[in-house]
């Protein structure tokens, strides 16, 4: 893969993992005194917020696979 375009989708991938950040913090992901809707009988906030542990675990394996100081494997 061309380095320009990986230092660029690593970007990009930086900037998500922030505006995710930033979005765990507001009233989307911890409403004040709210618990419903609950799925399998987890409240709101405990599903939101395994929700966005999970999509940081996928932006940190992306973020792996395209970071511009790695090598690519020539086999």
């Amino acid at each position: 893969m061309n380095q320009d375009r990986k230092t660029r989708i690593y970007r990009l991938l930086i900037l998500l993992a922030i505006i995710l950040s930033i979005i765990t913090f507001t009233p989307l992901v911890m409403p004040y005194g709210k618990h419903e809707p609950s799925l399998f009988h987890l409240p709101y906030t405990l599903w939101t917020g395994l929700l966005v542990a999970l999509c940081f675990v996928i932006l940190t394996w992306f973020s792996i696979h395209n970071h511009p100081g790695k090598e690519e494997d020539e086999s």
